[in-house]
């Protein structure tokens, strides 16, 4: 079965990544008028405020700053520099934005067509599990560690933090070493994906825009009770089992 996004154990990356880049603009516009109307504070417990400022991209960015040489009499030869911090201010981006934060990682590192996939599925975990907003100031982050953790569960030769940060300079490694971690424990080290649940995603990214109402079909299917069986996706599902003991123990050795 295939159409433009490919096969299910062979996706067409580009048009996937665009689909999932669709579902993470709708997640962020979504979740930021709730916190607009909640003045910062869900009420209902759907996401934690102090989530996020744990994922907030100031937390994990090189800061960035401005240098001015003011004129001043000076008695000896020499220099003065005042320098301040340049504050980001973060905007709600659009699909192509974050499509294009994730393609040139994509070309870079050479992911694999799955990866945007199985991010995906580590992004509504940690938003669901964690309790993590998908914010202006919170995607990038996210996006790119899930894109990170997808490389180590689905890739034969999965991507070192090292190269991420070749990618992405304004992220030193040790930032990205931390943002791993914390991603891992807010969604309690699960790694695993069965092969229905990795169906369900491909089916339900496929049917985008076969309705107008996208988010409610996405939703509906991706929520649903029952599963789509696939024999391909079970390739996913062995990594996965595999994959957890092994990024456990890279991570305990770098603390």
């Amino acid at each position: 079965m295939s159409s433009t996004m490919g096969t299910i154990s062979r996706p067409n990356f580009r048009d996937a990544l665009r689909r999932v880049a669709m579902i993470l603009q709708q997640h962020i516009v979504k979740i930021e008028d709730r916190f607009e109307r909640m003045k910062g504070h869900d009420e209902k417990g759907l996401f934690l405020s102090s989530m996020k400022d744990a994922f907030s991209e100031d937390r994990f960015a090189t800061p960035r700053y401005k240098c001015s040489m003011p004129r001043v009499p000076m008695a000896r030869p020499g220099l003065i520099c005042a320098q301040r911090q340049i504050r980001v201010k973060h905007t709600i981006p659009t699909s192509n934005e974050i499509y294009e934060f994730a393609h040139q990682l994509f070309k870079a590192v050479q992911l694999s067509s799955e990866c945007s996939i199985v991010c995906l599925i580590y992004v509504e975990r940690l938003m669901e599990m964690g309790k993590v907003p998908l914010l202006a100031c919170t995607w990038r982050p996210i996006f790119m560690c899930g894109l990170l953790l997808a490389s180590k569960v689905w890739q034969d030769l999965s991507s070192w933090n090292i190269e991420f940060a070749l990618v992405y300079p304004q992220y030193s490694v040790d930032a990205i070493n931390r943002l791993e971690k914390l991603f891992l424990s807010k969604v309690k080290w699960e790694l695993y994906i069965s092969s229905s649940l990795y169906a369900k995603y491909y089916f339900a990214l496929r049917s985008l825009l076969e309705k107008q109402d996208f988010r409610n079909r996405y939703n509906r299917m991706v929520g649903g009770v029952g599963s789509v069986k696939a024999s391909e996706a079970l390739q996913i599902q062995k990594r996965t089992q595999a994959v957890k003991e092994e990024v456990i123990s890279q991570l305990s050795r770098s603390m």
